[in-house]
């Protein structure tokens, strides 16, 4: 095996409800993001109100997430669960502060060669819509590798989603001599407006 760390698949599917950029109606991803604007937009259409309720979920009843905070997205959880047949227990990292995301550039991720893993980011939106988010996955170990798998577009809500791929299998982490060492991965998160919500940079350690 040569090159560097595997890629994540593209993703099936993930827990939560996107909020489609090909919608037709265009009222999400051709015009405000705002849900007050969006809601009050042909507010005497009575089935157009209810199916724009349906794809806002709770924001539609004001639930915005956590007002206080300025950010729009907060990446709550990166998670690295392995295969039963493993026997590891998941590597766990709370993102959501300076303090956790500290706590992985200095502590890295170890793997063990040949693991069967997949990933799972739990994440919150906060004030309004977000369309067309994306992370990139870029590994280097003398050549960059770069990924980039959509999330979606999600309406504001306490209440978190949670991406997970690959969904029904799980990836192979490199194995053999020459694939053993340590790889620079940086993380990034990044919407259809190109604006970087955060970057995150650590250390991934493939042991034999």
């Amino acid at each position: 095996m040569s090159g560097p760390p595997p890629k994540p698949p593209k993703p099936e599917t993930f827990e939560g409800t996107p909020v489609s950029e090909e919608d037709s109606s265009g009222f999400v991803a051709k015009g405000s993001k705002n849900v007050a604007e969006i809601l009050a937009k042909d507010s005497e259409d009575e089935s157009l109100r209810k199916y724009k309720e349906s794809l806002l979920g709770s924001a539609a009843h004001g639930d915005l997430g956590n007002t206080s905070d300025p950010r729009r997205l907060v990446i709550e959880e990166f998670r690295i669960v392995f295969a039963p047949e493993e026997g590891a227990a998941d590597i766990v990292h709370r993102l959501g502060d300076e303090a956790g995301l500290a706590k992985l550039a200095r502590e890295g991720i170890s793997m063990k060669e040949g693991s069967r893993f997949k990933f799972r980011i739990s994440f919150r939106v906060q004030h309004e819509i977000i369309t067309g988010i994306r992370f990139i996955n870029k590994v280097t170990r003398m050549l960059s590798e770069t990924e980039e798998l959509v999330l979606g577009s999600y309406p504001p809500s306490s209440t978190a989603h949670v991406f997970e791929f690959p969904k029904w299998d799980y990836s192979e982490a490199p194995k053999g001599m020459m694939m053993r060492g340590k790889y620079t991965v940086s993380n990034s998160f990044v919407d259809s407006d190109k604006v970087k919500h955060l970057e995150f940079t650590y250390d991934l350690n493939i042991v034999k």
